[in-house]
C-alpha cells in the first residue's frame, strides 16, 4: 500500500525539477542607479567617473563590463576602478579588474558568483580632446552608453567645469529631467531608461573658454568633409565621363557591325514556313525549349512514347520510354537519345530530363549547330564575335566592380589618413562605376547580337509569323481552329513555350483525342487534362533549362554575466 503512494512521489518530483529548473535557470539584473560626473578640464579633456549599482537576481553573475568608444574623441585613458568602494588592481581573478586599451576600451569587474544581491561599480577615466570648436566651445556626450540590456531606474549627471570657463546657456540631456545649479556645476537627472536607452549632454561655452585650438579627431573630419566635397564632383564627372565614351563606343561599333537585312513585318501565318524539324526550328530562333520539341516530335514518329503513372506518394509522374521502332535519327536526334536514356535503359522520368540534357547537352546542341551551319543559317564567324563581345562584358563588369568596391574602401581610408589622394581615389572610382554601366550595355548588346546569316535572319523571321499565330490559337484569337492542329502542331508549340496553353485550349475546345503515344490512367476523347499536366511539365523544364547614434562623443556599451 505504501508502494504507490512512493511512486507518484518520485514522478512528482522528477516533473518539479523539470518545472523548476527553468524558473531558477533565470537571470535578470536591473541598475539602481548609474551616475556620472563629468569633470571638464582646461585644454579640452575631460575627467569622467561612472557609478552604477546593479542589482542580481536569479543564477549567479560573475562579471560586469563596461565598454567605452573612444569615437569623436583624441584617446580614452583609464584611470582607476572599484567595486563596493574599494579600489581593485587589475588583473582577472575574482577581486579584480580587466583592462583591455583601445577603442573601445573594455573594463571587466570580476566578482565572487552573486546572486539575489546588489554591487556597486565605479571606472575613471580620462577623455582627451571632448571640446569642439566653432561659434563657441561644445561639449557633447553621451554620458548613458546606447548599448545596454537593463534598465536604469535613475540617472545622476554631473557636470562641472573650470571658473574661466562660461556657460552659453543650461546645458540640456535628451530627456526630461530636473536640472541644479551650484557654482561651476551642473546637476541633471533621468529617470526609468529602459534597455537600450541613451542619455546624451549638451552645454555650449564662450570661445576659447575652455581649449583655443579644435581637438584633432574635428580636425581630421573637417579635412575629410572638405576632401570629400572635393572628391565627389571629381568622381560624379569620371564617372559620367567613362559612361558617355564607353556608350560612344560601344554605339560606333554597333553601327559597324550592323546588317542592312531588308526583313519583310512579322505577319502571323496559319501554316509552317517548311516541314522544318521542330528542334531546327527551335535552335534556330534561340528557343530554351528546343529539346522538348524533339522529344514530342520523336513521340509522333513512334521513337518515344509517354505514360502516366503514380509515385509511392499518390501524386502523378510521367515516363518517357524508348520504343524499338525502325525509324532513322538525324544526328542531333541521336545526341538526344544518348543524353536521355543511358546504357541498357529504356524509360526515365520526365523531371529527369532537363537534368541530363544540363548534364551532356553538347550531344544534342552540337549537331543541331552544325545543321544550321550547313543550311547556311549560322555564321560562325559573327558566333565568336559575340563571345569575345559577352566574355569583354563579363570581364569588364567584375573588373570594374572590383576596382569600385577597392577606390572607395580606400577614398574612406584616406580621408582620415592623407585626404590629399581622395580626389584621385575618387576619380577611380567613378570611372569604375561608369565603366560597370558599360558592361552592362555591352552584356545587353551581346544577347541581341544575331549570329545568323541574312538568309538565316529570313527564315527566322518567317517562323515567328508562324509562332505568332500558335500564341494567339492557344490564347483562343483565331477562330475556326481544326481540331487535328492539336497534335499536328504540338511540337512546335512545346519549341515556342506555349505547350500548356495549347494543350488547355484544345482541352476547352473538347473532342479532341489524346495522342496514340500518350498513355493516359484514364484516357478519353475528351480528356486532354492529363496531357495539359504533362505540357506544364515541359514549359516548366524548357524555361529552367535557359537560364549606433553619431553626432556625440563617447558611448559604448554595458552588461552583466
Amino acid at each position: 500500500m505504501t508502494r504507490k503512494p512512493s511512486i507518484i512521489f518520485l514522478i512528482i518530483l522528477l516533473i518539479s525539477l523539470f518545472v523548476a529548473n527553468p524558473v531558477r535557470a533565470a537571470k535578470s539584473y536591473y541598475a539602481e542607479y548609474f551616475d556620472v560626473q563629468i569633470d571638464l578640464q582646461q585644454g579640452g579633456s575631460a575627467i569622467i567617473t561612472e557609478t552604477v549599482k546593479l542589482h542580481f537576481e536569479g543564477d549567479p553573475f560573475i562579471f560586469a563590463f563596461r565598454e567605452i568608444s573612444a569615437r569623436e574623441t583624441d584617446g580614452i585613458t583609464f584611470l582607476d576602478a572599484s567595486m563596493d568602494g574599494v579600489p581593485l588592481s587589475q588583473g582577472a581573478q575574482a577581486g579584480q579588474v580587466e583592462v583591455a586599451a583601445g577603442d573601445p576600451l573594455k573594463v571587466t569587474w570580476h566578482f565572487s558568483p552573486t546572486s539575489d544581491a546588489a554591487h556597486v561599480f565605479t571606472v575613471r577615466y580620462r577623455a582627451d580632446g571632448v571640446i569642439r570648436k566653432g561659434d563657441g566651445d561644445t561639449f557633447i556626450w553621451r554620458a548613458v552608453p546606447e548599448d545596454h540590456d537593463y534598465a536604469i531606474d535613475r540617472s545622476t549627471i554631473t557636470l562641472t567645469y573650470p571658473p574661466r570657463a562660461t556657460l552659453l546657456d543650461q546645458p540640456t540631456l535628451d530627456w526630461n529631467q530636473g536640472a541644479k545649479w551650484e557654482e561651476n556645476r551642473l546637476i541633471l537627472i533621468a529617470s526609468r531608461l529602459t534597455e537600450d536607452e541613451d542619455l546624451i549632454l549638451t552645454a555650449h561655452f564662450s570661445r576659447d573658454s575652455l581649449t583655443a585650438t579644435a581637438p584633432q579627431w574635428q580636425v581630421q573630419k573637417e579635412r575629410a568633409d572638405a576632401a570629400m566635397v572635393k572628391a565627389l564632383p571629381i568622381g560624379f564627372g569620371a564617372g559620367m565621363a567613362a559612361l558617355i565614351l564607353g556608350g560612344i563606343g560601344l554605339f560606333t561599333y554597333a553601327r559597324s557591325n550592323a546588317r542592312d537585312l531588308n526583313l519583310s513585318p512579322i505577319v502571323p501565318s496559319a501554316n509552317p514556313p517548311s516541314n522544318l524539324s521542330p528542334a531546327i526550328v527551335g535552335k534556330l530562333m534561340k528557343q530554351p525549349q528546343t529539346f522538348m520539341g524533339a522529344i514530342f516530335d520523336l513521340a509522333q514518329r513512334g521513337v518515344l512514347e509517354i505514360r502516366e503513372g503514380k509515385s509511392i506518394w499518390g501524386t502523378k509522374n510521367y515516363d518517357l520510354v524508348r520504343k524499338n521502332a525502325d525509324v532513322r535519327l538525324t544526328a542531333f536526334e541521336q545526341g538526344l537519345m544518348e543524353v536521355l536514356f543511358k546504357s541498357n535503359e529504356s524509360e526515365v522520368n520526365m523531371n529527369q530530363v532537363s537534368t541530363r540534357l544540363a548534364a551532356q547537352s553538347v550531344l544534342f546542341d552540337e549537331p543541331l549547330e552544325e545543321e544550321l551551319v550547313q543550311r547556311g543559317w549560322l555564321d560562325l564567324e559573327r558566333q565568336r564575335k559575340r563571345i569575345r563581345i559577352m566574355a569583354a562584358g563579363w570581364v569588364i563588369l567584375f573588373l570594374s566592380l572590383l576596382v569600385f568596391i577597392l577606390s572607395i574602401i580606400s577614398a574612406g581610408a584616406s580621408l582620415s589618413g592623407n585626404p590629399n589622394i581622395s580626389p584621385w581615389l575618387a576619380a577611380i572610382a567613378g570611372i569604375s562605376a561608369g565603366l560597370f554601366f558599360v558592361s552592362i550595355l555591352l552584356l545587353i548588346y551581346s544577347a541581341t547580337y544575331s549570329t545568323l546569316t541574312p538568309v538565316g535572319e529570313e527564315q527566322a523571321a518567317r517562323w515567328e509569323g508562324f509562332a505568332e499565330y500558335l500564341k494567339q490559337v492557344s490564347k483562343g484569337k483565331e477562330p475556326a481552329v481544326h481540331k487535328d492542329y492539336f497534335e499536328r502542331y504540338l511540337a512546335y508549340a512545346a519549341v515556342f513555350g506555349i505547350g500548356s496553353h495549347w494543350a488547355k485550349y484544345f482541352q476547352e475546345l473538347g473532342g479532341v483525342p489524346l495522342p496514340i503515344w500518350f498513355h493516359a490512367m484514364a484516357a478519353g476523347d475528351a480528356d486532354l487534362g492529363a496531357i495539359v499536366a504533362i505540357m506544364s511539365v515541359s514549359d516548366s523544364a524548357g524555361a529552367g533549362d535557359g537560364g549606433a547614434a553619431g553626432g556625440a562623443s563617447g558611448g559604448g556599451s554595458s552588461g552583466a554575466g
